[in-house]
């Protein structure tokens, strides 16, 4: 599973004017970008790769979201609720779950443009 992949199944849930995976361009106002993270140790089934039914992709969503609190915080939490219990399809795999890191986005103030920010840990576990 890829990083655009990710991206491009967001896009379909979520509306934002800007999208963009590994880096943001902090002078956009509004934007949302996709970023790899460090996960779980790969998976392996004793009888081997061929009898391993998942796998898992950790990444991290970082809301970027203009710079009125109150409105980036709806923003992130409208992702958030977007991925938490919920299924989907993501680059042809069917996702078994999200396993969200936090109980909610986490705020991590604002950037150097007075851009309020929000982040989002989960690891996908999807069928291989």
């Amino acid at each position: 599973m890829l990083l655009s992949e990710v991206k491009d199944y967001l896009k379909t849930v979520i509306d934002s004017p800007q999208w963009y995976s590994g880096k943001i361009d902090g002078t956009v106002e509004q934007c949302i970008g996709i970023y790899s993270r460090q996960g779980k140790s790969p998976n392996i089934a004793l009888g081997g790769l061929t009898n391993t039914s998942y796998s898992t992709k950790a990444i991290s969503i970082l809301v970027h979201w203009g710079k009125n609190s109150s409105i980036a915080e709806q923003q992130a939490q409208e992702v958030y609720n977007a991925l938490f219990g919920q299924g989907a399809v993501i680059g042809g795999k069917r996702v078994i779950k999200f396993d969200m890191k936090d109980s909610e986005p986490i705020g991590v103030g604002t950037d150097t443009n007075g851009f309020y920010e929000y982040v989002i840990d989960t690891i996908i576990y999807f069928e291989r």
